[in-house]
């Protein structure tokens, strides 16, 4: 047996599917848009922020047209654009919230290297 690292050979459905989904999708946007000390690239806090923002409204937004098309469809009386836009909500909140945290443990490896357990 080779253990050259982490496979993922289980089929996933469901709920940890989708987190997996989201931790890679997280992982994605670190590298993309990081240098190499794992602050963003030439980028400001306030346009990563600004972009934040917008990404986050864009995902509410596709997701209630969304949950709006299947109401109609279905005739569900709202449930779906409920149900949709907390899905979206939730699930973006997830995802920059990680982000966040990701960079801002680098950036503190980077101004504090010599913390590995000393107190």
């Amino acid at each position: 047996m080779e253990e050259d690292g982490p496979k993922k050979e289980i089929p996933s459905g469901g709920a940890k599917s989708a987190m997996d989904r989201l931790e890679k999708h997280a992982e994605d946007r670190m590298h993309s848009g990081s240098s190499v000390d794992g602050i963003g690239a030439g980028r400001s806090s306030l346009q990563r922020f600004a972009g934040m923002g917008f990404e986050f409204l864009a995902v509410i937004l596709v997701f209630g047209l969304i949950g709006q098309w299947l109401d109609k469809k279905f005739q569900w009386h709202g449930i779906a654009t409920v149900i949709a836009i907390s899905v979206a909500a939730i699930g973006d909140l997830y995802l920059q919230i990680k982000i966040l945290l990701k960079t801002d443990h680098k950036e503190t490896k980077i101004s504090r290297p010599d913390q590995d357990g000393d107190e």
